[in-house]
């Protein structure tokens, strides 16, 4: 009996020591940071990507200007000039 209670005291132990050691880690409740401890930019999922027709930039669908037939641009400046000629 005496070996079994030896071995649950080093599991009791063993596991108190796991959930410290883990509830310290930083990663578990920061973000990642970089090596200046400014915190990374997260990637966004690309979702539905359009290129601009002047200047073949790939922008996000619903932040993309669009213009005459289907086409999209970056810029007002972009879909101004298109207009033009």
């Amino acid at each position: 009996m005496a070996f079994v209670e030896l071995l649950v005291d080093l599991l009791v132990i063993w596991a108190v020591w796991w959930f410290v050691r883990r509830a310290r880690h930083p990663y578990h409740r920061y973000p990642p940071h970089d090596l200046h401890g400014a915190p990374q930019r997260r990637v966004r999922a690309a979702g539905d990507m359009v290129a601009c027709i002047h200047c073949g930039l790939y922008i996000p669908r619903a932040e993309a200007l669009s213009g005459a037939r289907g086409t999209h641009y970056c810029c007002p400046e972009h879909r101004d000039a298109a207009a033009r000629g």
